[in-house]
């Protein structure tokens, strides 16, 4: 063989390795999959570039959700979870890992940066805690298996003239911690912490009605499939009318059902999945 025809050789089968390493890295850094994106939403990535965003794309690991006023998305994780992004918001995907088992190497991290968002996590974080958190301008969300709300309003947005400016979280099945550099509450089911800043320490406070509806009792468990919730299921109805959230405001209070089940052939696996929204 000459040294050309080896060269070549080499320079295919490095090639061939190169492409398989980064497939398998592209796979990786998938965090989840657009389920509904209504109105103007885009995504920024980690180079700056940025586009619109529509059904059945996906968002990476370092992706940053970007919805303008009157405009939402739905977004399915790929460890189960459900996450609602509200009008006016920008959520980053710090980092999401997730091999398919809770090894203690899977995590999911966010950055809420503005706006709000409603979250149903998945099974990061159900052993390992820690390895689940929101971060904010103010706090840090922990959870512990949930159904959550988080909504954090900026100085000088038009939301600040109605409520003070900070992070305000709360929950709808479960629990949540919320921390600061002063320390770290816990918050229930249809209670509300809120802080305006690290260096204070969070409160809990009857649920802001500007923000939040409160969530009603849950109903009986629906009959008949058992299975998991529905592909194209709605877990907040800001996806269903966003006519009824302007700008950042929360829309009516939704009739949920939680549905518990396992991921198809009938088995039960005790994970609370998204709520269908009627």
């Amino acid at each position: 063989m000459t040294a050309a025809k080896y060269m070549i050789n080499f320079l295919k089968s490095s090639l061939m390795a190169s492409l398989v390493v980064l497939s398998q890295a592209a796979y990786a850094g998938i965090a989840g999959d657009v389920q509904f994106a209504i109105g103007s939403v885009r995504v920024s990535n980690a180079a700056g570039q940025t586009h619109a965003v529509q059904k059945s794309d996906v968002v990476h690991e370092s992706d940053t959700v970007i919805t303008a006023k009157g405009a939402s998305a739905q977004i399915k994780m790929r460890d189960g979870g459900f996450i609602v992004i509200r009008p006016d918001s920008q959520l980053k995907f710090d980092s999401f890992v997730y091999s398919g088992e809770q090894d203690g190497s899977e995590r999911s991290f966010f950055s809420l940066i503005k706006g709000g968002i409603r979250t149903i996590t998945g099974l990061i974080g159900q052993k390992n805690k820690s390895n689940y958190r929101i971060a904010t301008p103010t706090s840090t969300i922990g959870i512990r298996g949930t159904d959550h709300e988080t909504f954090v309003v900026v100085p000088g947005s038009e939301l600040a003239a109605t409520v003070p400016a900070g992070t305000y979280n709360k929950v709808n099945v479960g629990e949540t911690t919320m921390t600061t550099d002063k320390g770290t509450i816990n918050i229930l089911p249809n209670q509300m912490g809120f802080v305006g800043g690290l260096k204070q320490m969070p409160q809990l406070q009857p649920v802001n009605l500007n923000i939040f509806t409160v969530t009603p009792a849950p109903m009986p468990q629906a009959k008949g499939d058992k299975g998991a919730v529905r592909d194209n299921a709605v877990v907040d109805n800001a996806i269903q009318d966003p006519s009824h959230a302007p700008g950042n405001a929360v829309p009516g209070r939704p009739i949920q059902i939680p549905i518990k089940g396992g991921t198809g052939g009938g088995a039960t696996t005790g994970v609370t999945v998204a709520p269908i929204v009627f």
